[in-house]
C-alpha cells in the first residue's frame, strides 16, 4: 500500500503574486514526485482562503485517508487556519513555502512568512495537541526540496508498513536472552494495528517441512550447486531447503511480513543443524527474518526494508578495534547474498551452536561464510520498549581484515545519530547505555530515514557515552 500525500494549498487575496500558476506548477512538479518516488498524491483544487474553506479541506483530506497532508502556502494566509488544518484525523502534517518571484518591490508572495506564523501557532496555540510538523521550502522540483521530501516518504512509508504488519514470534526466544523481551503493550500504542502473535511453536515448521516434497527442493539445490560447501553442509543442505520452504509457507498462509525465529537449541538437540542459511535465504526474499527469538528486531527489520526497499539482516557487535575505529558485525551466518555480490560466499558450519570438546572444533550446518562488500549501511534497532532507537551509520570495509567464521563485516567511519563517534565510544555507549545485543543492518546510509521515523513516533534517539575509566550509568 503506497504512501498517500494529500496537497492543499492557501492563500490570500492582498498578496499581487500569480497564486493560481504558482499553484499549478507545485501540482505538477508534485505529481512528477509522487512517480518518481512511489506515493500517491490527491490534491484538492480549490485555494483555500477561510476558515469554513480550511474546515471543507480538512474533511476532505480525512476522506481521502491521507497519510500526510502538505499544506502549501502559496501565500501568506490566515492564522485561522491553522486549528483546520494541522488537526486533520489520522494524518502527519508538512507545511510547504515556495521562492518569492522577484527580490524587490511589492512582496508576491510572503508565503514563507506564513510558513513561520503557522510553525509559531502550532508551537505555542496548539500546543497541548502536541501536533508534528515538517516544514518544506523550494520548487517542486528543486534537488533540496525532493531530497527532504525523499527522506519523508521513506519514514512515513515505512511508519504505514509497520502499522498494518504481522510479526510472529515462532518458538520463543533463546533460552537467558532476556534482553530481548519487551512489553508490546507500548508498541501496541505507538504503531497501532500492527499485530503480533508470541505463541507459534516450533513443532508447526517441522510439520510443514515434513510435507516438502523432493520435486520442490530440488530447483533450489540446483540454484546453489556452484557454492562451496563443507561436508557437514552438503549433507544436511536438502533439509535446509526444506526448512527454508517451510518458513515461507508458513508465512504466506499466515500472512506474515516478518519472523523472529528460535533458532536454538532445539534444531541443534533434534537435528545437530543451524537454521542460519534459511533465515538468510528468508530475507533474500524480502521476509524480514530475525535470529533467536528476537520480535522487536524483527519488527526494526522490516522498518530498514520498507525505507531502503531491500533486505536487511540481524548482526551481533562482537569486537571493536580502536586503531582504526572500526567494529565488527557478525553473527553466525543469516547474512543475505546481496551484501557479498563481490566475492560470493560459501556454506559451513555454525560453530557456537554445539558444546565443543577440548581439542576438536565442533560446529553443526547450515551458515553463510560470507566477508561483505564495501559499501554504506545503516543500523537500525527499536530498544526496549520502544523508548529509544539506535541509528549507527558508517561503511563496510570490504574483504581483507581478519575475522571470524559466519556472516561478518568491518564497519569504519562510524557515525551515532549522524554525529561522528570512534569504536571505543560507541562500545562504552552500548554497555554503560545497556542496550540489546542485537543490530539490524541494511546497505546504504538511511541515517535521515531512521531520525525521522523516531521523530514522527516521538522516541528518543540513543546519545553517546564517551568512554571515561569511572563508572557510567547511561541514559536517564
Amino acid at each position: 500500500m503506497m504512501l498517500k500525500i494529500g496537497l492543499v494549498g492557501t492563500h490570500q487575496l492582498s498578496f499581487p503574486g500569480p497564486k493560481e500558476q504558482a499553484f499549478a506548477r507545485a501540482v505538477d512538479g508534485m505529481r512528477r514526485n509522487a512517480a518518481d518516488m512511489g506515493f500517491t498524491l490527491e490534491v484538492y483544487e480549490k485555494l483555500v482562503i477561510t476558515e469554513d474553506e480550511a474546515n471543507a479541506a480538512r474533511a476532505w483530506a480525512e476522506e481521502k485517508q491521507v497519510d500526510l497532508l502538505l499544506i502549501l502556502e502559496v501565500s501568506y494566509s490566515a492564522g485561522h487556519l491553522v486549528p483546520a488544518l494541522y488537526r486533520v484525523r489520522g494524518a502527519k502534517v508538512g507545511i510547504w513555502a515556495i521562492p518569492e518571484e522577484g527580490r524587490s518591490g511589492p512582496v508576491p508572495f510572503n508565503s514563507f512568512c506564513s510558513v513561520n506564523m503557522y510553525q509559531g501557532i502550532n508551537a505555542h496555540y496548539l500546543r497541548d495537541y502536541g501536533i508534528r510538523c515538517k516544514w518544506f521550502y523550494g520548487n517542486a522540483g528543486d534537488d533540496a526540496f525532493r531530497r527532504r521530501l525523499g527522506v519523508t516518504v521513506r519514514a512515513l512509508s515505512a511508519l504505514k508498513k509497520l502499522k498494518t504488519s504481522r510479526v510472529a514470534l515462532i518458538g520463543g526466544f533463546a533460552p537467558g536472552f532476556n534482553d530481548l523481551y519487551f512489553d508490546e503493550r507500548r508498541l501496541f500504542s505507538m504503531l497501532d494495528g500492527i499485530y503480533l502473535n508470541r505463541l507459534h511453536e516450533y513443532d508447526e515448521i517441522i510439520k510443514l517441512a515434513d510435507r516438502v516434497t523432493d520435486a520442490e527442493v530440488s530447483p533450489y539445490l540446483e540454484q546453489v550447486k556452484s557454492v562451496p560447501r563443507t561436508a557437514n553442509a552438503a549433507r544436511l543442505l536438502s533439509f535446509s531447503v526444506r526448512m527454508y520452504l517451510a518458513y515461507r509457507r508458513f508465512a504466506s498462509e499466515h500472512g506474515y511480513d516478518a519472523l523472529a525465529v528460535s533458532c536454538w537449541p532445539k534444531f541443534q538437540d533434534d537435528y545437530r543443524y543451524s537454521v542460519c542459511s534459511v533465515l538468510g535465504m528468508l530475507n533474500d526474499d524480502g521476509i524480514a527474518a530475525a535470529c533467536e527469538g528476537d520480535l522487536m528486531s524483527a519488527v526494526s527489520m522490516l522498518a530498514l526494508q520498507e525505507i531502503s526497499g531491500d533486505s536487511a539482516m540481524l548482526m551481533d557487535f562482537s569486537a571493536f578495534d580502536e586503531h582504526d575505529d572500526s567494529i565488527l558485525l557478525w553473527h553466525c551466518g543469516p547474512g543475505s547474498v546481496k551484501y557479498c555480490r563481490q566475492n560470493g560466499y560459501t556454506l559451513g558450519e555454525n560453530y557456537s551452536g554445539m558444546a565443543h570438546e577440548p581439542g576438536k572444533v565442533t560446529g553443526c550446518g547450515v551458515a553463510r561464510d560470507m566477508e561483505f562488500d564495501p559499501m554504506p549501511a545503516t543500523v537500525f534497532r527499536f530498544s526496549g520498549d520502544m523508548e529509544r532507537y539506535l541509528n549507527l551509520s558508517g561503511e563496510f570495509m570490504g574483504k581483507g581484515k581478519e575475522s571470524f567464521c559466519g556472516s561478518r563485516g568491518w564497519m569504519k567511519g562510524l557515525r551515532l545519530e549522524h554525529s561522528p563517534i570512534g569504536a571505543l565510544d560507541f562500545a562504552n555507549t552500548v554497555l554503560s547505555g545497556g542496550l540489546e545485543h542485537h543490530y539490524p543492518v541494511c546497505r546504504g546510509d538511511y541515517s535521515a530515514e531512521v531520525s525521522e521515523l523516531g521523530a514522527w513516533l516521538g522516541v528518543a534517539p540513543v546519545r553517546a557515552i564517551p568512554y571515561a575509566d569511572y563508572l557510567q550509568t547511561g541514559e536517564k
